[in-house]
């Protein structure tokens, strides 16, 4: 006990005051008691050495002990504040305290008061810009009463509890850790209650949970936009506090929180949850939003000097000077990336240690569709986290990921979670973490790295700029001449017919003995000059006249007649002249509001007695589209049942990344 007191808990006790002018006493006495030993050897320069090393250690010792006024949190000045004044009078008559506490601001969602100078109360910022009068005037009376409740015992007991908390976090618990526990569960348990019976159990029960719910929050706000840029190249945060309010305000943040906040609660000191229970938190309705605050809104430069007290105490340094301040959402785009990709990096270790080999991103998808993601430690997951579930806490940057290779951008730096295309479309990756988790097929390529070059980036970019310019299809026109000079990639040029295309052939042993075929958007020519290899007398056009060139060039002896054709305005003579019609991946390449008059174009095609073979990219009805392309629904495919045409077979074919859907139609 006497180790206790004069080492860990001797702060309860003693006045910093009080320690400082004890450690400054004994530093002179021992300074003056040995100059005068060493003066006693008749030894000047000994004395002078000892005399100047004492002085060296008085001054470190005042220097780490005196008061840091540069780096204090700033006491609120109550009379530009009408409102929080009010309430904290309130509160003080409730309580019957005999003065009148002056209010320090804190960096994180919490009250608490300075027991030992009974004169401030400490309130984090958070708290004071999104809190509604009564909650405040509950946590309020909730610490002024301690005081007058707690001797020094039980202030030396909630001193014992915390000090246990960080031994028993280091793996070596109190011997008397229940009898600690029990004893501070009784304390807080009467405190509580009569706080409640001052300002209504509801009332504090919300007031706690919104404080406890805040706490995650903002817990979970700093480790993700001001924990990664805590480096004094980057300065200290200007908007953090301003980011996390309208992270509360406009994108709902304690309400997805709420969701998950009761797991939270279960992480936490068993006795803790105990109480919380008692409280009747986990049947109790949500906190709701706020729509009247205690505060008036903060002066900017109060924000900025809270950022800077937050940016210190993540460096856990004394003081950074020279820093400067710089505001999160002007940070550049890229450093966001970096801390998406290390996310990645994270999980696919956590996979590969589960899994016991190496891991890939098809395997973190199976776990989370199995529920087995929370099996997943990674570091994400070890915290407050708001997204719904550790199957979607797992998905969501390796979908981030996935996105943004295919050129999608953060919509803003605060809401990450929405991502927009180069065509606009926008892109809630929780949501679609929701739905993979599901089964659903996404249709994203999640193997790929970053670093690798992505086959579609041209001909997204390109149908991009064009449809920017109202030209929907003009862009085909642009990728095939850039690729035949080099600059660009067709993305769907593989140098082999479609292997969905050969496959049905071979299976259906088609032959085409004379017949007349026509294939659809025949870019290069692979596909068409298989089909005439059938023994079709095959026509294939494009709509770009490089395409047709390039084709013409490498299929010289096919026998094919490849001729530029636009869709939407073809020859009159080929409305159904066709004994076989093969569409491979071209009305997909459009845009969507193009895709019902493209397929009505291509059924006109068929002859009757004729049949139409159709290969293409897919997606259930309302699923994602990652354009381009712009892959088919169902309800599009079997439109190509129009004309007469009646459906023979429709076959979906699905392996988690990708959904594909090959048709065929027949004309009686």
């Amino acid at each position: 006990m006497l180790y206790l007191l004069l080492t860990t808990h001797l702060p309860v006790f003693v006045p910093d005051w009080l320690q400082v002018l004890s450690g400054i006493v004994v530093l002179l006495g021992v300074g003056v008691g040995g100059a005068v030993m060493t003066m006693s050897f008749g030894m000047p320069p000994l004395t002078m050495l000892w005399v100047l090393m004492a002085g060296l250690c008085l001054c470190a010792f005042v220097l780490h002990h005196g008061p840091k006024a540069g780096w204090n949190t700033p006491v609120l000045a109550l009379d530009e504040h009408p409102r929080l004044k009010k309430v904290l009078l309130e509160a003080v008559a409730l309580t019957g305290a005999k003065t009148v506490p002056k209010i320090r601001l804190y960096t994180t969602p919490s009250v608490g008061l300075q027991v030992r100078t009974r004169r401030k109360l400490l309130i984090g910022l958070p708290l004071v810009m999104e809190l509604p009068d009564d909650e405040m005037r509950a946590l309020m009376v909730r610490s002024l009463l301690i005081p007058g409740r707690w001797s020094w015992r039980d202030e030396w007991i909630g001193s014992l509890n915390r000090w246990d908390l960080r031994r028993a976090n280091a793996g070596r618990p109190h011997r008397d850790r229940a009898l600690l526990r029990a004893h501070a569960q009784r304390q807080r348990q009467d405190l509580w209650g009569e706080a409640a019976a001052l300002v209504g159990w509801e009332t504090l029960a919300r007031a706690m949970r919104r404080e406890l719910l805040m706490g995650y929050a903002f817990t979970w706000f700093v480790d993700r936009y001001v924990a990664p840029w805590a480096h004094p190249s980057w300065g200290y945060p200007t908007d953090v506090y301003a980011a996390f309010s309208w992270k509360i305000r406009q994108d709902g943040l304690l309400e997805r929180m709420e969701r998950v906040v009761d797991a939270c609660i279960a992480q936490e000191d068993q006795h803790e949850v105990e109480l919380i229970e008692k409280l009747g938190w986990h049947s109790g309705a949500p906190v709701g939003p706020v729509t009247e605050h205690v505060a008036e809104p903060l002066p900017d430069r109060l924000q900025r000097r809270m950022g800077q007290v937050l940016w210190r105490e993540l460096q856990r340094s004394q003081s950074p000077s020279g820093a400067k301040g710089a505001s999160i959402r002007d940070k550049p785009a890229q450093l966001w990336v970096y801390y998406t990709d290390a996310q990645q990096t994270q999980i696919m270790k956590a996979a590969t240690s589960l899994l016991g080999r190496p891991a890939t991103a098809g395997d973190v998808v199976r776990l989370a569709v199995e529920g087995r993601a929370a099996e997943l430690a990674w570091q994400h997951r070890e915290g407050p986290c708001p997204h719904p579930t550790p199957a979607v806490c797992a998905l969501v940057p390796l979908l981030d990921v996935a996105l943004r290779r295919l050129g999608y951008l953060h919509e803003d730096p605060f809401r990450q979670r929405v991502l927009v295309g180069r065509l606009g479309d926008r892109v809630d990756v929780v949501e679609l973490a929701g739905k993979v988790a599901q089964g659903m097929t996404y249709g994203l390529e999640l193997g790929y790295g970053m670093s690798e070059q992505d086959p579609d980036e041209d001909a997204r970019r390109l149908a991009a700029e064009s449809l920017a310019a109202g030209d929907p299809i003009g862009w085909f026109e642009r990728l095939y001449a850039e690729s035949g000079a080099g600059e660009a990639i067709v993305p769907w040029d593989s140098g082999t017919p479609h292997a969905m295309l050969a496959e049905w052939a071979a299976k259906r042993e088609v032959r085409g003995d004379g017949r007349r075929a026509l294939v659809v958007g025949c870019g290069l020519g692979d596909d068409a000059a298989y089909v005439a290899g059938l023994g079709f007398d095959t026509v294939a056009f494009d709509v770009s006249e490089s395409a047709v060139a390039q084709a013409k060039e490498r299929f010289p002896a096919s026998g094919v007649f490849f001729r530029q054709a636009d869709l939407f305005d073809p020859p009159q003579e080929w409305r159904e002249a066709f004994d076989l019609v093969v569409e491979v991946m071209t009305v997909q390449a459009l845009p969507e509001d193009l895709h019902a008059g493209a397929i009505e174009r291509v059924a006109s095609f068929v002859r009757p007695g004729g049949t139409l073979v159709v290969v293409a990219s897919a997606r259930d009805e309302g699923g994602p589209v990652f354009a381009p392309p712009w892959p088919l629904t169902p309800s599009e495919i079997a439109a190509f049942a129009t004309g007469g045409l009646v459906a023979d077979e429709i076959e979906d074919f699905r392996d988690g990344e990708r959904h594909r859907c090959r048709a065929t139609f027949h004309q009686p």
